[in-house]
């Protein structure tokens, strides 16, 4: 079966997560080998997945995961990490072409498990719909800082802004910055999206720009933040007409970000349109170089951001994308995947 431009496989369980394995290095330039999550089903799984020079996708190595796997992210290019509805956090390892499940820390979270899990260095952080965070060192068995109370809601997704910075947003429309330094338990700076209490279900990180990120929220909205300048966003885009299931800043072009929606939506949002139609790019109180983000133009974001339907509207939620070179791999609870190639940056 293909998409246009692209391939799908239908793997008979809903997925959940996503994820392209990162380049072993710099000369690297794209990268054929992914891990799916899946979730809702009697036993879920952690697939490894090769593309074949025919566009094909063939099944490396398929994992039973207990629970949902509700988080997934690749610490390096041979370390995989999920979260489980479960409460756990698991590590696996590739090796020898092959995904083998190496460390699993249980009992993390209480009612409603794991929700989200980042990493940084030898760092990964949990948060669950308990509002507590963990955050480990991958060599340790148990958690070096544990922030008991983080959130008094359900925690939906977490970033490391900086090495020593987590970022977690909430079902009430918060962010929230935990100073992993600090021995204090309170978030050293709240964010509030709106005053209409509306959750946040994902944020996104600039890759090199660990201050700008932007977050997708349950009524649709897509909102870029300055996390240096005031406790709201710098800018609110009209996205998507549903709830933003996941927003990716391209790794390595950041003025493209991508999403996807519960309304079966996948949109390229091309910020170097901003660039091109010559607006000033600065922020609220000083300009800029040509080196700066786009996405902190308020006036021009509004207006300048060209914005690509990359499918057909789907009839069931997309849940994950990923994106990678020209590559944007998709997935949700219709039981397949997708990948397109050769996406015009």
């Amino acid at each position: 079966m293909t998409v246009s431009g692209g391939t799908s496989r239908f793997v008979s369980k809903k997925l959940r997560k996503l994820r392209w394995k990162p380049k072993s290095d710099s000369l690297q330039t794209s990268t054929d080998i992914f891990s799916t999550g899946s979730w809702d089903d009697e036993v879920n799984q952690v697939c490894l997945w090769k593309t074949t020079n025919t566009g094909e996708s063939q099944l490396i190595t398929a994992l039973d995961h207990r629970g949902d796997v509700t988080g997934m992210c690749w610490q390096t290019s041979d370390i995989l990490v999920t979260a489980s509805s479960a409460g756990q956090a698991q590590l696996f390892k590739y090796e020898h072409n092959q995904l083998v499940s190496s460390q699993v820390w249980s009992d993390l979270h209480g009612s409603g498990g794991a929700s989200c899990v980042a990493t940084h260095g030898e760092t990964l952080a949990t948060a669950g719909e308990d509002g507590k965070v963990n955050v480990i060192n991958i060599r340790q068995r148990n958690p070096v800082k544990v922030f008991e109370k983080a959130d008094s809601c359900s925690i939906n997704d977490i970033v490391f802004s900086r090495s020593s910075d987590i970022l977690t947003a909430n079902m009430r429309g918060q962010m929230k910055l935990f100073d992993l330094r600090s021995n204090k338990q309170e978030a050293s700076s709240i964010y509030l999206l709106s005053n209409d209490q509306v959750s946040i279900n994902c944020l996104s990180k600039h890759p090199s720009q660990g201050h700008i990120v932007i977050t997708g929220a349950e009524n649709g909205l897509l909102a870029v933040w300055d996390l240096r300048q005031g406790r709201h966003p710098t800018t609110i885009l009209s996205a998507h007409k549903s709830p933003v299931s996941e927003v990716k800043f391209h790794p390595d072009q950041p003025d493209h970000i991508f999403t996807c929606s519960q309304g079966g939506e996948l949109w390229h949002w091309n910020g170097s349109s901003i660039r091109s139609a010559g607006v000033q790019v600065s922020s609220m109180n000083a300009s800029l170089d040509t080196t700066s983000s786009p996405w902190l133009s308020s006036e021009a974001v509004k207006h300048k951001v060209e914005t690509t339907s990359l499918v057909t509207k789907q009839p069931l939620p997309i849940n994950s994308v990923d994106v990678l070179g020209h590559s944007v791999l998709f997935g949700g609870d219709n039981e397949a995947f997708y990948i397109l190639n050769n996406i015009v940056m």
